[in-house]
């Protein structure tokens, strides 16, 4: 059975419920018909050029990303910007754009839960913002640090002892530096998130907190792989006829 990009959209909302986003967000439809035949979706962390060629090259009829574009009110469609750029190029391929951001960061499942298991986590419990907070086995910080690159495959910056041992792990995928006091109130012992001022970090690791700053993308990306799963999953049950790729855009270095 043939899907739209509305059918597409409305198991995207069951997933992650458009209620869920942060009122600064843009999640949703961005560009696009409802209406319009989809029988292939792209999966991307960002709307990017490169990703746009992709799905080009795929068939693809719709992608979805978790970061929106369109966060402020644009006055005119011009192709001398990087924005209005894509935007045009989406028109004129006929492509939809679907973001689940905010709301998705804070589903459960959502991004978080995606972290936490890429790092094997166990006992996994919700806090507030999204934040998740499992264990792990026992070991140095410089250990663990180490099973964190090698897991999310990107550069971690480390604030703290390296001889502290970890067991209770604090997750928040993306730019996290403002929930350090949350992890330490819910007595972590590392916190690992994408993005972390210096002096946030310091502050952290002199109030007790290993903090691990592992890179926005490298720390959301769990999270789309899940989205692209969990979408698949959904289309087959109401037996659509549509398959879900994952962007191989590099996202970050």
């Amino acid at each position: 059975m043939s899907a739209t990009v509305g059918q597409i959209y409305d198991l995207l909302k069951l997933i992650a419920p458009l209620e869920l986003a942060e009122e600064w967000d843009n999640p949703g439809l961005l560009a696009g018909r409802t209406d319009a035949e989809v029988d292939t979706v792209l999966c991307a962390l960002d709307l990017t050029p490169k990703v746009i060629e992709e799905a080009a090259k795929v068939g693809a009829q719709l992608i979805v990303t978790h970061h929106p574009i369109l966060f402020r009110g644009r006055k005119n469609l011009r192709e001398d910007d990087a924005e209005g750029r894509m935007l045009c190029t989406l028109i004129r391929g006929n492509l939809a754009m679907i973001a689940m951001h905010t709301n998705y960061d804070n589903a459960s499942p959502g991004v978080n839960d995606a972290l936490a298991a890429q790092l094997n986590l166990t006992d996994v419990v919700e806090l507030e913002n999204g934040m998740r907070l499992g264990v792990t086995e026992i070991m140095r910080f410089s250990a663990f640090g180490d099973i964190v690159q090698e897991k999310l495959g990107g550069s971690v910056r480390r604030y703290g002892d390296p001889d502290r041992l970890i067991r209770r792990v604090a997750v928040l995928g993306g730019a996290g530096e403002d929930f350090t006091a949350q992890a330490i109130a819910a007595e972590a012992d590392c916190y690992v998130t994408g993005e972390m001022a210096y002096h946030k970090g310091l502050d952290a690791a002199d109030n007790g907190l290993c903090v691990l700053e592992a890179g926005h993308a490298a720390t959301e990306r769990p999270g789309i792989l899940a989205l692209s799963a969990a979408l698949q999953k959904a289309a087959d049950d109401v037996q659509y006829n549509v398959r879900v790729l994952n962007s191989e855009a590099r996202m970050y270095l």
